[in-house]
This record gives structure tokens, sequence and C-alpha cells, in this order.
């Protein structure tokens, strides 16, 4: 089955027409030799973060491969911003910061929120107990 529009009962049903973007960030997680360690680990600090924590502001677009460098463990990732409406509550794409016109916020608002969401997975996060309360997220552009 392919994606697109499809139709039920004679009428076309379209994709959504809300407006998306996708937006870029890097997770990185200080003193942590972890890149290859906890790829793959089920329920581990990588599946933890993606599933749980991210997830919970929108829709995972891509996931880089995690990089060990300089003493720390990176790792790029990309989330679909979708705008809001009543299917969107968190207002992500377009949250409002008067309660009336719907505006982008700052990408170091959602970076600092998504920072705080995997900061609060704790200090024992999967199967290796890896401390994810001093991980930072940044935005970057392409």
């Amino acid at each position: 089955m392919s994606a697109g529009i499809t139709r039920v009962h004679g009428t076309a049903l379209v994709p959504s027409q809300r407006p998306s973007t996708i937006s870029f960030y890097t997770a990185t997680f200080p003193s942590m030799d972890i890149h290859t360690s906890e790829v793959g680990v089920v329920n581990g600090v990588f599946d933890q973060v993606f599933r749980t924590a991210v997830d919970n502001f929108a829709t995972v677009a891509m996931i880089g491969t995690p990089v060990y460098a300089a003493s720390n463990t990176t790792i790029r990732f990309a989330i679909e911003d979708t705008g809001a409406d009543a299917n969107s509550p968190s207002y992500l794409g377009t949250g409002p910061t008067d309660g009336t016109a719907p505006v982008a916020p700052a990408a170091a608002t959602t970076a600092l929120s998504l920072q705080a969401a995997i900061r609060a997975l704790g200090a024992t996060v999967g199967p290796n107990s890896v401390d994810c309360t001093g991980v930072t997220v940044a935005g970057f552009t392409l």
C-alpha cells in the first residue's frame, strides 16, 4: 500500500494540510562513550530518548548515527513540527506566544524543551544505567 490520497465511499481523503516543518537538533551526552554500546539496545538510552522523551513532542523524522568525539557522544535527529490546531495541542510548530496569534517558537525554546524531557529520564536510563541528567540539546541548520 502506498501513501497519498485515498478514497473512502467515493470521497477523496487527503493528507493533513496542517503546516509542518522539519527541525534539526543535536543531543550531546557529556563525558560518555556510548556511541556503540547503546546502539540497538532494547529499552536502552537511545531507545528511551527517541521513543519516550522526543516522541512526546513531535514525530521523529530522522535519527543520525551516534558519534564519539572530544569525550562526548553526540547524535543528530530531526523532528516534524506540526502546526497548532485541535489535533496538535502542544503547539510545537506554531505555538502562540501571547495566547492569540500562533507564531513559530524560537529553535532554542524547542531545544530547551527537548533537553528538559531527555534530562527528566534520570540518572539510570536503560539496562546500562546511562546518566541523562547532563544531556544538552541544541538546534542546527543544514
